[in-house]
């Protein structure tokens, strides 16, 4: 129950409301009709107050009580438009919608069926500060310009081919003749463009930085991105471009479905493997129901509903984990910070569009 106190002008709402009283009050309530004695007055009084306590404390009680909270209205979450890059953002929301009214209505825990999608980053810390959402999904990028103003946990991964972290590949064609990354100078490299890829340029750019002194901006040809795999990994395969990066989750499921790209494509190169999206609670975030709310994520694969959600966001599960997960995505943004510092990195290169790629024949 949301109640809201207006304070009203005393020139304006008390006279009436003493008026009101004035008709009310039986006579034997009526100071000016009682004897003038120190305990007719000191009777009167005691009424009043008598009458006035328990409304003051009412009053108190609605205001200091966990309904009045913030925290006790619907649970709401938010998403950063990044985690609808290569997902289709109206089955995002109609899954979302379906496992809200699902736990809404097996536990018992108000939600607000409706997810918001921020564009920026800058929206989603405004959303937090203003605590209009409770759990927000982001990339590791965000994650880590929100952390630094608003207190995030639990924090809450996915798992992909049954890891929780992501490993970039930086992959070639064998017959290339690139062989480490100094041949790698003026080639051209595109990369799958999703919130699971978001640690790319920052790992290029130390990866690069630290054997050639040179960021990728630098050191590489044109670098471009594209929102499907299949423009990331084929046209590698078919000399279309030089080299490209992709997970080793994409990577091992292409080769699953074309073991000729497993045998044609070789790596030049591992990233460590990282965090790259999460879900974030505000820290201070305590509603009565926290506890099977959070129970609700960690079974979101055992109900349909949750496996709805995870199929559209490519996962299989959803687990609560330390912050310290976060600890080898966190070392590597700080290697690149640092390198800008000492001017031997550029800022991130901006993505250009994406190239018409030949079609693919059929393998």
């Amino acid at each position: 129950m949301n109640l809201a106190f207006v304070e009203k002008p005393p020139l304006a709402g008390w006279p009436a409301l003493e008026a009101g009283r004035r008709r009310r009050r039986p006579p034997t309530l009526n100071c000016q009709t009682m004897n003038t004695t120190k305990h007719s007055k000191s009777w009167c009084s005691s009424t009043r107050v008598a009458i006035w306590l328990p409304l003051l404390a009412a009053v108190v009680f609605f205001a200091r009580s966990p309904a009045a909270e913030p925290e006790d209205r619907s649970f709401r979450v938010g998403f950063s438009h990044v985690m609808f890059t290569d997902v289709n953002e109206n089955d995002a929301k109609a899954a979302v919608e379906a496992w809200g009214q699902t736990i809404a209505k097996q536990l018992g825990i108000p939600t607000d069926p409706e997810p918001l999608i921020f564009p920026n980053t800058p929206a989603l810390l405004q959303a937090l500060q203003a605590k209009s959402v409770d759990a927000v999904g982001i990339t590791m990028l965000e994650y880590v310009a929100l952390s630094r103003e608003v207190s995030l946990a639990p924090l809450f991964v996915t798992y992909n081919s049954g890891r929780c972290r992501e490993q970039y590949l930086l992959l070639v064609h064998r017959d290339s003749k690139l062989e480490r990354l100094s041949d790698l100078r003026g080639k051209n490299l595109v990369f799958h463009s999703n919130s699971r890829t978001c640690m790319v340029p920052p790992w290029l750019d130390t990866l690069l930085v630290n054997a050639e002194n040179k960021p990728a901006a630098e050191w590489l040809g044109k670098i471009t991105q594209s929102p499907k795999l299949s423009h990331v990994v084929l046209p590698v395969f078919f000399h279309q471009i030089d080299a490209c990066v992709a997970t080793r989750a994409e990577f091992e499921t292409m080769c699953e479905l074309n073991p000729q790209i497993g045998q044609q494509l070789k790596i030049l190169a591992r990233s460590p493997e990282m965090v790259a999206s999460l879900l974030c609670f505000r820290a201070d975030y305590a509603p009565a129901f926290k506890e099977q709310l959070l129970a609700g994520l960690r079974d979101l694969h055992k109900t349909p509903a949750g496996l709805q959600i995870l199929t559209v966001f490519q996962s299989e599960k959803i687990e609560d984990q330390p912050v310290s997960c976060v600890d080898s995505a966190l070392t590597l943004l700080a290697q690149q910070a640092q390198l800008t510092e000492t001017n031997k990195v550029a800022t991130a290169p901006t993505p250009v569009k994406t190239p018409q790629l030949a079609k693919a024949p059929n393998l």
